[in-house]
C-alpha cells in the first residue's frame, strides 16, 4: 500500500512554522510497512487544497490530511474535501453541544464561529476529538481511505494513536521494526568506510546513515525481530564502544545512567559553551542525583574564582589552552567534591580567533579519581554549532573515560 500526507496551513509556507505532524504519521505508516509516496504542504486556498487532495488521492491507497479544521474563515479543509469528492455536509448538533460544554467547563461562552466545526460529511465517519474542539474524519471514497485530523500536534497525535494505528493494524499490515544505533567520535565518511563488510554481506538491505548534531545514526529496518537483532550485533562488532546508545538515547541520558549505576557524581566548568553543557545534563529527569552543579567560567576572573584556576596558568598559556581546560576540570571537581569534573574552554566566534588559535578551537578535559583526559578540537561553523558540538564532544569524552576506553 502507498500513502500520502497533506499538511494544510499557509503558516507552514512561511519561515516561522514547520510541519511536524507528518513525522509522527510517517512513523505510524512505516511501522505497518506502508510506503509514504508523497508529502505536501498547502496554503489556505480552497482551489489549491481541492486540487492537491485529488492529485494525491489518485496516486495512493491512503490519504492523510492534517490541519484546517478550526473555526475561522481560513480553515477550509472541509470545504476542500467536499469539493474534491462531491460530498454533502450536515450540521451535527451533538458536536455543537459538546463544544459548548467544553467552553462552559472553563467558564466561557462558546463563540458562534465554533459552530463551523460541527459540519460533518453525510454518510461518512466522524471521529471524536477528546483533546480539542475540532472532530476528525474517516472517509471512504472509491475503495480508498482518507483520514482527516486537526493540525494541533497533541490533538493529531492522540487521534492518530486512537484511530489510525488500530486501523492500520486491522488491515493486516506487516509490521516493520526500526532500530537506531547512535555513533559518536566518527565522521559520516569514517562510518561509511567501516561499513563496507556489512554492505558486502547484505546487499540490497536497507541501512540508512544520518549525520546529525555531532553524531551518526544507523537506521535498520526489518520485519523479522531475529533479523534486526542479528544485524544489530554485526554493527556492534564493527563499531564497538563508538556506539553510545540506541533509538531515543541521548548522550546526556547515557551519561546519567552510567553515573547512577556507579553511584558517581559530576560537576562542570564551562567557558565557551556558556552553560549549555549543564543545561543538557539537567534536561534529564532525576539528574540531581548525580549532577551536583557547575560554573559558567566565561572570564579569566571567573575561571579563577569559580574553578580555582591559577592566574599564572592563564597568563602563560591563555584561557583557551590544554592546561586551563585541565585546571577547570580538576578545579570544579574539587570545588563540588564530585567523582568527575569536566572543563570546556574555546573560541566560539565569530571573532576572537588568531592564527595560533583560530575560531572553533576548543579544549575539553575530564578529571576523575585517578586520571585526567584532554582533547583538543577544531570545529567549523557558526557560534551555535561550535557550542553544540563542544558539549557533544565533552559528554562523549566523559563517557569514554568512565567506561575506561581510550578516547
Amino acid at each position: 500500500m502507498r500513502a500520502a500526507i497533506i499538511a494544510i496551513g499557509s503558516e507552514m509556507l512561511g519561515p516561522s512554522r514547520l510541519d511536524t505532524n507528518s513525522l509522527k504519521l510517517t512513523s505510524a505508516l512505516e511501522e505497518f510497512n506502508i510506503e509514504l509516496a508523497r508529502k505536501s504542504v498547502v496554503g489556505d486556498s480552497l482551489d489549491d487544497l481541492a486540487d492537491e487532495i485529488r492529485y494525491a488521492f489518485d496516486r495512493v491507497d491512503v490519504l492523510i490530511v492534517t490541519g484546517g479544521l478550526g473555526p475561522t474563515e481560513d480553515d477550509l479543509t472541509r470545504e476542500a474535501l467536499a469539493k474534491a469528492f462531491g460530498f454533502e455536509m450536515d450540521v451535527d448538533q451533538s458536536i455543537i453541544e459538546r463544544i459548548e460544554a467544553r467552553f462552559a467547563a472553563r467558564g466561557w461562552k462558546m463563540p458562534e464561529v465554533n459552530k463551523r466545526q460541527a459540519r460533518v460529511f453525510r454518510g461518512q465517519t466522524t471521529l471524536t476529538n477528546e483533546r480539542g474542539t475540532a472532530p476528525g474524519f474517516h472517509l471512504q471514497v472509491d475503495g480508498k481511505n482518507v483520514w482527516v485530523f486537526p493540525g494541533v500536534p497533541h490533538e493529531m497525535e492522540w487521534m492518530s494513536a486512537t484511530y489510525l494505528r488500530p486501523w492500520l493494524e486491522s488491515i493486516g499490515g506487516s509490521k516493520r521494526l526500526r532500530r537506531v544505533l547512535k555513533v559518536s567520535g566518527l565522521t559520516e565518511s569514517g562510518v561509511e568506510e567501516r561499513l563496507k563488510p556489512f554492505y558486502d554481506a547484505h546487499k540490497g538491505e536497507a541501512l540508512t546513515i544520518l549525520a546529525s548534531g555531532g553524531q551518526i545514526e544507523l537506521h535498520l529496518l526489518q520485519s523479522d525481530p531475529e533479523e534486526i537483532a542479528s544485524r544489530e550485533r554485526e554493527l556492534l562488532d564493527i563499531f564497538e564502544h563508538r556506539v553510545f546508545g540506541f533509538d531515543d538515547d541521548l548522550l546526556e541520558s547515557v551519561i546519567g545512567k552510567l553515573l547512577l549505576e556507579r553511584k558517581e557524581t559530576l560537576a562542570t566548568a564551562e567557558s565557551c559553551t556558556g552553560g549549555l553543557l549543564g543545561s543538557r545534563i539537567t534536561d534529564i529527569a532525576g539528574s540531581s542525583r548525580y549532577y551536583l552543579g557547575g560554573g559558567v567560567c566565561y572570564t579569566a576572573g571567573a575561571k579563577t574564582d569559580l574553578a580555582g584556576v591559577n592566574p599564572e596558568l592563564i597568563r602563560e598559556h591563555g584561557e583557551v589552552s590544554e592546561p586551563v581546560a585541565i585546571a577547570l576540570a580538576a578545579g570544579i571537581r574539587q570545588r563540588f567534591g564530585t567523582t568527575w569534573g569536566v572543563g570546556v574552554t574555546g573560541i566560539a566566534g565569530p571573532g576572537g580567533g588568531t592564527e595560533a588559535k583560530p575560531v572553533g578551537t576548543v579544549h575539553i578535559a575530564v578529571a576523575g579519581p585517578a586520571q585526567v583526559k584532554h582533547r583538543k578540537l577544531l570545529w567549523a561553523g557558526p557560534r551555535s554549532v561550535i557550542k553544540w558540538y563542544s558539549t557533544q564532544a565533552a559528554l562523549d569524552l566523559l563517557r569514554l573515560v568512565i567506561l575506561r576506553h581510550e578516547p
